[in-house]
């Protein structure tokens, strides 16, 4: 990849594949809100690696009681194990679609005062963008701001913020998400 004028990689995709497009949306989103001094939080991710170690544990300890002793003694704890590890996965899926949903980004921003949250969708038979943006203040934080509490919905076609050789028009996606961060932001004042 060849670097851009502001020292970031020119980011060329398939304008064929939606996948791919809404990734590098994903990924562009990411690293704006970043530069804009949000902190990525991890807890969606943190939630789903503990499920699954907990799962790998108990089979971990069943594996090691199996080698020790015969399989007679040991099948007991076997179903308790296999039964701990399909729980601990279908948590973590239900997690997936219930709680997380679209969600690609979570991310803080301390001096401001607040979260913002991104999840994004895109269909396969049509090249749109739907993204969608919320926020609220950060826990425990003292006064905090009031923001508009309904979530933002941007749609937009893959082919406003890429070129037809398929290079990600970075500069008019920031300008595109940062109008929408601003009315995001943007105070109520009713």
């Amino acid at each position: 990849m060849a670097k851009a004028e502001a020292g970031q990689s020119k980011v060329k995709v398939n304008t064929s594949s939606v996948g791919e497009l809404k990734t590098a949306c994903d990924t562009g989103l990411k690293e704006l809100l970043k530069e804009r001094g949000y902190e990525e939080m991890h807890t969606h991710t943190d939630v789903k690696l503990i499920l699954g170690y907990v799962g790998i544990i108990f089979c971990a300890i069943d594996f090691l009681y199996s080698w020790k002793y015969p399989f007679s003694q040991t099948k007991w704890f076997s179903y308790i194990s296999v039964s701990v590890y399909a729980l601990t996965s279908g948590l973590a899926l239900i997690y997936s679609y219930a709680v997380q949903r679209d969600t690609f980004f979570v991310g803080y921003n301390k001096a401001k005062g607040h979260v913002v949250s991104a999840g994004s969708r895109a269909k396969s038979n049509d090249p749109t963008y739907r993204l969608t943006l919320t926020t609220r203040p950060i826990r425990g934080s003292q006064d905090p701001p009031v923001y508009n509490s309904r979530p933002l919905e941007l749609k937009q076609p893959f082919m406003a913020w890429f070129h037809e050789d398929g290079e990600f028009a970075r500069p008019q996606f920031n300008s595109d998400i940062e109008a929408a961060l601003e009315t995001l932001l943007t105070k109520k004042t009713d």
